[in-house]
């Protein structure tokens, strides 16, 4: 069996997201990375603080970033921001190759002419910048990139691809419901985390088994990510954002399942992203949700969204706040 053949196969029986051209000593790993997820107990992950959504005064907020740290300081006045996870899930590194190190110039951001506008996210951190964005392809195609700028440096280095499988023309099937094609599809989710320096990714795309909501991470900024995993499976492309910190991420995301009254949902992990440990719905689906975002901090999560009457009316910020086990 070809490497590639049996990379497919590995997808298709654990539910793993694999590059096609991954080597056999990565499926290898991700055959036990698989195995250790079934012996986690979904269940287990969260508890709610807030048993419904809060609504937030958005109207002081003028936007994404304000309301971003509004939630950020919600979160800080939760007891268990401060405490660590008491069992984080040790898992295996998967043994990564090196990250292209092309300089990508020595501008605000990294040098690509196919830069799908609006796309690009920049995070600072004390070991330098992190930036991803989606870069177009031909027939509506696009690859997900990130690069590094690292501490003391002015040059951007990469591309360093997160997927590149998206299947581009597929997306027309989700015109009708306003869904992504190409460059429209939502800007990705990115996490720089403050404790292991883990890069997290959150995105939307249509992959060779189907559309969905996908994440990656990066362990060790000079190495290529590992593989991508899904977080769900569905028709329609929204938007993902993702959190961190140390072993718990949190991936919050558009729910493409969830019909015409779109739900938020929430993914969690405590394995630093090796294995996200089940999917909850953030909110209760009476009106049309959409622009969720999320905070991790010790073992408390905050995620925030907004809604809207079907009718038509005021857009609301709301929020919830949860506990990890």
């Amino acid at each position: 069996m070809s490497e590639g053949a049996l990379s497919r196969c590995v997808r298709q029986i654990t539910g793993v997201k694999t590059i096609l051209f991954a080597k056999p000593s990565h499926v290898c790993a991700l055959l036990l990375l698989a195995l250790c997820s079934a012996c986690l107990d979904s269940g287990r992950s969260l508890d709610w603080a807030d048993p419904d959504a809060i609504p937030l005064a958005a109207r002081t907020m003028a936007d994404d970033s304000a309301r971003s740290e509004a939630l950020l300081e919600l979160l800080r006045t939760m007891p268990q921001s401060e405490d660590s996870l008491a069992d984080p899930v040790a898992l295996p590194v998967i043994q990564m190759p090196p990250a292209p190190n092309t300089a990508l110039g020595d501008g605000v951001e990294p040098l690509d002419a196919a830069r799908c506008a609006q796309s690009l996210r920049v995070h600072r951190t004390t070991r330098g910048d992190v930036a991803v964005w989606w870069s177009a392809r031909s027939g509506g195609r696009v690859h997900l990139l990130t690069a590094w700028r690292d501490a003391g440096q002015r040059t951007w280095r990469g591309p360093i691809p997160v997927d590149t499988l998206d299947q581009g023309s597929t997306d027309a099937r989700d015109v009708a419901e306003g869904g992504a094609v190409g460059c429209q599809r939502p800007a990705a989710g990115l996490s720089v985390d403050d404790v292991n320096g883990y890069v997290h990714v959150s995105y939307a795309l249509v992959g060779p088994e189907g559309p969905g909501i996908f994440y990656a991470h990066q362990m060790d900024p000079r190495a290529a990510f590992e593989p991508p995993i899904p977080i769900v499976y569905g028709e329609r492309l929204g938007a993902a954002r993702v959190g961190s910190d140390g072993d718990l991420v949190a991936v919050v995301y558009e729910d493409p399942n969830s019909g015409a009254r779109q739900r938020i949902a929430l993914a969690v992990s405590r394995a630093a992203g090796h294995v996200f440990e089940g999917r909850l719905n953030v909110n209760a689906g009476l009106n049309p949700a959409a622009n969720p975002f999320v905070h991790v901090m010790g073992r408390a999560i905050v995620v925030g969204w907004h809604e809207a009457p079907p009718a038509g009316g005021d857009t609301t910020f709301l929020y919830r706040r949860a506990v990890a086990r």
